[in-house]
């Protein structure tokens, strides 16, 4: 993942150019927390609101999976491109733009079809976080990489639950629609904000980067991703996929969905600052095995919870457990590729993640019809609590 240069890092600290890039930070934040909270204000209604459109669970996790498609296809290629291009800056304007042409999709969509179609336009656009990831560690010297992938992720998370609390009552107030009409605004502001940060300079290219064969089998890297594909497979099946199913089905209003999301999602916020700091004291096998315990734990609880407000309880532990895995995975995938490849390295880990993501759904959508919700979440639970045995291996304690 590009660092900032030396050159640039001392001129943001000591010259001219520190508002310069203070402002540039502020921006790109502030169009982070803009995107994500474009393609996940609709989240906590999305399968109810599918519901209304398919006849079957099934389709419902397909509407959901195809989230997933453009990225497992895209992050790699984005991943190698953004190491090779002088101006990076293009690449996560395009994905800001996807995210607008989405939103507008899911707004009009009017079958399983167009679903489909608007909801992939959106994972193209979330293929784009390999830009955004790697574009904004390079604001930041060499050594603070993971500290800027956490406050990153900080951003998105609390984006995430601002949108998720804000998207349940947008629909009781003003019907579904409306929801992927404002999620369209929200993009369309993230665009507005990206236009006041500016490039970080990229290391020397020719010195640092490798070949994509052997970015993507560095050891470190493959055992983050296999672990992200359970991290993700979990998380799609419940948190994004059929946990507002469930929460429907034991009396949750559209309201109420949103706040379970949010309440999630907030604890997240807070495990993806806390985690990097737990990593860098007791290191990164007990830190993802911490996450892994409080992520499978309560997922083995969700089909025990009768209640709305204990579903609630319940989702704070999993909210903490996600967002640590999630934010310490991503720090352990830059870790495994010098400055010049990371963005290359970023790009394999997350398109793999992806499976993840894509498998998710279509598997738990089935399993959800054959047998019975219940069933989702303890299967979600085993692949969570199987992160922490790879933890284990030995290159993710020398990490």
């Amino acid at each position: 993942m590009p660092e900032t240069h030396p050159d640039c890092a001392s001129r943001s600290e000591n010259g001219a150019q520190g508002p310069s890039l203070r402002r540039s930070r502020a921006a790109f934040l502030a169009s982070t927390f803009l995107f994500w909270a474009a393609l996940y204000v609709f989240v906590p209604i999305l399968p109810v609101y599918a519901e209304t459109m398919v006849d079957n669970l099934t389709m419902v996790g397909v509407v959901i999976a195809s989230y997933a498609l453009p990225q497992l296809l895209f992050r790699i290629p984005i991943g190698v491109y953004y190491d090779a291009a002088q101006r990076r800056k293009p690449i996560v304007v395009l994905s800001v733009a996807a995210a607008i042409v989405g939103c507008v999709g899911l707004a009009l969509a009017v079958g399983g079809g167009t679903l489909f179609l608007g909801r992939a336009m959106t994972g193209v656009a979330a293929a784009g976080w390999v830009a955004f990831t790697t574009f904004f560690t390079g604001y930041y010297p060499a050594g603070r990489s993971a500290r800027a992938i956490g406050t990153l992720s900080a951003v998105q998370q609390v984006s995430l639950v601002a949108a998720t609390g804000s998207g349940g009552f947008l629909a009781d107030e003003f019907g579904y629609q409306a929801v992927f009409l404002v999620a369209a605004v929200l993009a369309a502001l993230a665009l507005l904000a990206l236009a006041f940060a500016r490039e970080p300079a990229a290391p020397p290219r020719e010195r640092t980067r490798v070949a994509l064969r052997d970015v993507a089998t560095g050891p470190l890297l493959i055992a983050s991703s296999v672990m992200a594909v359970l991290l993700q497979f979990a998380a799609f099946s419940s948190i994004f996929g059929f946990i507002p199913s469930y929460g429907a089905s034991i009396g949750a209003s559209n309201s109420d969905l949103g706040v379970i999301t949010m309440v999630t999602l907030a604890a997240s916020a807070v495990a993806a600052v806390a985690s990097v700091r737990v990593a860098e004291r007791f290191g990164y096998t007990v830190a993802l095995c911490l996450g892994a315990a409080l992520l499978g734990g309560s997922l083995l609880l969700v089909p025990a919870t009768p209640t709305p407000e204990t579903l609630a309880l319940v989702q704070v532990a999993g909210g903490l457990g996600r967002g640590s895995l999630q934010t310490l995975l991503m720090a352990l995938s830059i870790r495994s590729a010098p400055p010049g490849s990371r963005a290359t390295a970023m790009g394999v880990y997350q398109a793999v993640y992806a499976i993840g993501m894509l498998a998710g759904p279509l598997v738990s959508g089935a399993v959800a019809d054959s047998l019975d919700l219940g069933s989702v979440f303890r299967l979600s639970a085993v692949l969570a609590l199987t992160i922490a045995l790879i933890a284990l291996h030995r290159v993710v304690r020398r990490a």
